[in-house]
């Protein structure tokens, strides 16, 4: 059975996260690996002889680092057996080294479904200079951001943006697999300059295509006027609050719409915290 990889930065306080993935796993029919990724301090340079005494006090900083994880995790996931008895194998890891290349290192194993990050309350929930960011760049399977703190519901309402890129019909097979086992219905969003040319020359002939090709009546598409000086991220966060989306979906091949969705994010202005999961998938997997 594939397994959903879920980073857990703080086992012991991540009891909605992890509780977010357990139930999400059980729905899409997954076992469930947690992963905490130790990473060890640098040392700075001392007297001849110095670095093995420090290396020694860090492995042993380490060694009491990991086994308080390794208690925390046993805690939550007993915690999580006996309230459901029904939920899937839940079982953890902890690694030494830099979180994603450990991530990008399990995702090329196939029995990686997907991985789970939690977002934070410090930076965008697409930041593009944000550890998140770094991760989805590097791994090739589909990635969830979950906001600190939500509590999972079955999906109803998913707003998939899109800027009709040639990727987009395999993914929303893909997609339409994972909706149809709630069932939720499909919005698929464009922002343009110019709404009506949009909707008449892409809008209705993807929309046919769409549900030709992927056997899902479930779908509709949306295209909405970008408006000036507001950023695209927060325009699609509006629209996806306002259709009452429990989940936003974006495919990182539309490079073109994520460029613009990433443009001038240093900024606080389009440092926004969404309190909506999202789901990113990757370019087409053979």
């Amino acid at each position: 059975m594939k397994e959903l990889l879920v980073n857990v930065v703080s086992p012991a306080r991540a009891q909605l996260f992890m509780t977010y993935a357990a139930y999400i796993a059980r729905d899409l029919n997954l076992t469930v690996k947690y992963l905490n990724v130790v990473t060890p301090p640098t040392s700075s340079l001392g007297l001849p002889g110095s670095l093995d005494a420090a290396a020694a006090v860090n492995q042993r900083d380490i060694d009491k680092q990991i086994t308080k994880i390794k208690h925390h995790f046993e805690l939550q996931i007993d915690k999580l057996n006996a309230s459901d008895p029904d939920l899937p194998l839940l079982e953890y890891g902890v690694e030494i080294g830099f979180a994603p290349e450990i991530i990008e290192e399990y995702c090329n194993s196939k029995r990686i479904d997907t991985v789970m990050l939690s977002g934070s309350k410090e930076h965008s929930w697409l930041s593009d200079d944000s550890y998140n960011i770094n991760v989805i760049r590097k791994i090739k399977c589909p990635v969830w951001v979950v906001p600190e703190g939500i509590a999972y519901r079955p999906f109803s309402e998913i707003l998939y943006a899109t800027d009709y890129h040639k990727e987009d019909i395999p993914n929303l097979k893909m997609l339409t697999g994972f909706a149809s086992r709630f069932p939720a219905n499909i919005t698929a969003v464009h922002i343009c300059e110019n709404a009506d040319f949009e909707e008449k020359v892409k809008g209705e002939g993807f929309a046919s295509m769409i549900k030709k090709e992927t056997g899902y009546d479930m779908i509709s598409l949306k295209v909405i006027p970008e408006k000036k000086g507001e950023p695209l991220v927060e325009e699609l966060h509006d629209f996806a609050l306002m259709i009452d989306a429990d989940l936003i979906v974006l495919l990182r091949e539309n490079r073109g719409f994520i460029d613009r969705l990433l443009h001038g994010s240093r900024s606080e202005k389009i440092a926004l915290q969404t309190q909506l999961p999202v789901l990113i998938y990757n370019e087409e997997r053979k």
